[in-house]
C-alpha cells in the first residue's frame, strides 16, 4: 500500500503516531470505536474511546474463500461504554452487516490526522458477550472476509432492492429487468431490411437508434 510521503517518512524515522478504528454499519445506525483515550472524528463519523479493542490476526491471501477475524470491544464505564450499553447492540440489526477496520496516522508533534488507511472489510456472523476477569466484560464479534460473496449460497436475488441493502444508493441493477428482452441486430441480417441508400445523415442516426427497439 502506497502512503501519502509525510506519513511515510515518519513511518521510516520511527515517529508516527497509529490507533485502530473500527466501524460497524448495522442496518439500523453506523457505530465507531477507536483504540484511544479521545474521540476521533473522521469522514463525518465520530469514533468513540471504547476501552480495550482487540483484533485477531487479518487473515490474508487471495482467491474466494472466506476467512475469519474477530474483534473484541470491552467495557470501559470512564467513557460511558458500560456491559449495559454493550448488551444493546442485540437490538441492532448487525447479522450479515459490514465492519471495516482501520489504522488512523497522527502526526506525533501536532496531533493532527493525516492519513486513514483500511486494513479489513468483513461482515459480522455473530455476537458473544463474555466476562473476564481482568478486562470485565467483553463483546465479541465474529466475522468473515468479503470473499464470502464469492462462496455462500443464500436467498439473494440480484436485483435493485438487494443492492441498496448492500449499497445504498447503488443502481447497477437498474436495467436488469429488461436484460434480454431487446433485439440487437448488429453483426447479422435483420429480416425485412430495406436497402435504402438515400436520405441524410440525421435519416442514418435514426435508423440506427431504432435497430435496437
Amino acid at each position: 500500500m502506497a502512503y501519502p510521503t509525510i506519513v511515510q517518512d515518519l513511518l521510516d524515522e520511527g515517529r508516527i503516531s497509529i490507533r485502530g478504528l473500527i466501524k460497524f454499519q448495522f442496518g439500523t445506525g453506523t457505530y465507531g470505536f477507536a483504540k484511544s483515550d479521545q474521540p476521533i472524528e473522521w469522514n463525518g463519523l465520530t469514533y468513540q474511546p471504547g476501552g480495550v479493542i482487540k483484533v485477531s490476526d487479518l487473515p490474508g491471501g487471495m482467491g474466494t474463500t472466506a476467512r475469519q477475524f474477530t474483534i473484541e470491544l470491552a467495557e470501559s464505564p470512564d467513557d460511558g461504554l458500560t456491559p449495559d450499553v454493550l448488551k444493546t447492540i442485540e437490538q441492532e440489526d448487525y447479522r450479515d452487516r459490514p465492519v471495516t477496520i482501520y489504522d488512523a496516522f497522527f502526526h506525533p508533534d501536532t496531533g493532527s490526522l493525516l492519513h486513514v488507511e483500511a486494513l479489513k472489510r468483513g461482515y459480522i456472523d455473530q455476537l458473544s458477550h463474555e466476562e473476564d476477569p481482568e478486562e470485565g466484560y467483553k463483546l465479541i464479534a465474529d466475522c468473515e472476509t468479503r470473499a464470502l460473496d464469492y462462496t455462500r449460497t443464500n436467498g439473494r436475488k440480484r436485483n435493485m432492492a438487494d443492492q441498496h441493502r448492500r449499497a445504498p444508493g447503488d443502481d447497477f441493477y437498474i436495467n436488469a429487468a429488461t436484460t434480454g428482452r431487446e433485439e440487437v441486430f448488429w453483426g447479422r441480417a435483420r429480416k425485412n431490411a430495406q436497402n435504402n441508400t438515400k436520405g441524410s445523415l440525421k435519416d442514418f442516426v435514426n435508423g440506427i437508434g431504432r435497430l435496437g427497439r
